[in-house]
């Protein structure tokens, strides 16, 4: 093997002497920490720049808003979606549509208890004319401690829903009317009626906390889901039902 020449020596028999020493372990752990810092210094220098962070708000603005216009989500699932995913799967396919409504429109927020609780006429200013007599319904025979503090027309997964919303200082409760799906119905869910009479079956279900009684028409199913006991939530449905069919019936004529 050929000479190095002088020049080189020192430092090749220098770097020898490195490789065939091991560095004390502390020693690499120091060298780690101070890399560390550097990297954490230069990203704060540049989060300390003054466009940097409206910068990344208008990204996050933007992405949002495509991600809200596109309906499709990119982000992480909701932990409401969750669990209303959950309760969902704990009912019948035909008993999902008034447990849904309710779930993100009054217990998630969708439409929000006002500051200021309305009056009936109000309440009521954004419901279709044909179920006004669904609402006079409900003024009937709803507990007194119920206040109603909307009566509207809503939009949820691309399906129309009737709904009435009411409370009292602690309870949440839902008057949900929606038209059939073609392969929605009770009897078709092999549920067994809880009451039969006058032409009315009523069903049951429950998810954890919630109460749903339900019946159907030829066109439309009609719920109410509350956090009542069984048996008052149940009893309301009984006490309504005869006029939800009524009215109901009115408008498949």
């Amino acid at each position: 093997m050929p000479s190095l020449p002088p020049n080189q020596q020192p430092t090749q028999r220098l770097r020898q002497a490195v490789k065939g020493t091991a560095a004390p372990p502390q020693l690499q752990v120091k060298i780690r920490q101070q890399l560390d810092q550097v990297r954490e210094r230069k990203a704060a220098g540049v989060w300390m720049r003054p466009w940097v962070p409206v910068a990344a708000l208008l990204v996050i603005g933007v992405a949002s808003g495509v991600v809200y216009r596109s309906g499709h989500r990119v982000a992480p699932v909701d932990s409401q979606e969750v669990e209303a995913a959950a309760l969902l799967s704990n009912v019948s396919q035909t008993m999902r549509p008034g447990l849904d409504d309710h779930l993100h429109c009054s217990v998630y927020g969708g439409n929000p208890v006002p500051d200021r609780m309305p009056a009936w006429a109000e309440a009521a200013q954004d419901l279709p004319p044909q179920f006004r007599e669904l609402l006079a319904a409900v003024q009937r025979h709803m507990p007194e401690q119920f206040r109603i503090y909307s009566a509207h027309e809503c939009l949820r997964s691309g399906r129309k829903f009737v709904h009435l919303q009411l409370k009292t200082d602690t309870q949440l409760l839902s008057v949900v009317v929606t038209r059939r799906g073609v392969n929605e119905s009770f009897v078709r869910d092999k549920i067994i009626p809880s009451l039969a009479g006058a032409g009315t079956s009523i069903y049951q279900a429950k998810a954890l906390r919630f109460q749903l009684a339900a019946l159907e028409t030829r066109d439309y199913l009609a719920y109410v889901v509350s956090d009542l006991s069984e048996q008052q939530n149940l009893n309301l449905m009984a006490a309504l039902g005869p006029e939800i069919r009524q009215a109901l019936r009115k408008l498949e004529s």
